[in-house]
């Protein structure tokens, strides 16, 4: 059960380049480094590197690190970490995390728990709400969710998407 259940709400609602961009932000803040967002922002949009939307670039003193990253908006199934287990083989990344906006039920957790060798972590809506309302992302300083921030995210998507079609036919 998560500890912030109107953030979570908010956040399940949320567009797809909304989830991306809230977990970009928590991700970075954590210390994954430098996020790159690889070019979907709408459900029906192909993912680029394995299926993937996000890439976190690090180091670990002086070795590079790279993390790729699936965020999913519908509900999660175990081909999904097959799929995150070859990409992270496939993209040689050293892990790769899985985040899901839904909680993961018991039965879940155990079978993604199997992914250990191949590295791979979920980060349910639990656990990325949390990171949210520790960086204050989203969040106003009495700790309710700021509902203009996560509506302007959602119009810059609007943005971005009509200066694509723009540009792309002139």
């Amino acid at each position: 059960m998560t500890a912030h259940p109107e953030l979570a709400k908010l956040v399940r609602s949320s567009s797809l380049h909304t989830c991306l961009i809230l977990t970009s932000k928590a991700l970075s803040r954590s210390g994954y480094g430098d996020i790159e967002l690889l070019g979907r922002r709408m459900p029906k949009q192909k993912s680029r590197i394995g299926g993937c939307e996000l890439l976190c670039h690090t180091n670990l003193g002086s070795q590079p690190l790279r993390v790729i990253v699936k965020v999913i908006k519908d509900s999660v199934r175990t081909r999904m970490l097959d799929e995150m287990a070859g990409a992270i083989d496939r993209t040689r990344s050293d892990f790769g995390i899985l985040v899901p906006m839904e909680e993961l039920s018991g039965r879940f957790a155990s079978v993604a728990r199997r992914y250990e060798r191949s590295r791979v972590e979920v980060v349910d809506i639990a656990r990325l709400t949390e990171m949210l309302y520790r960086f204050r992302i989203g969040v106003r300083p009495n700790g309710e969710p700021d509902y203009q921030y996560f509506a302007e995210l959602d119009d810059q998507l609007d943005r971005v998407n009509e200066f694509l079609a723009y540009e792309r036919f002139p």
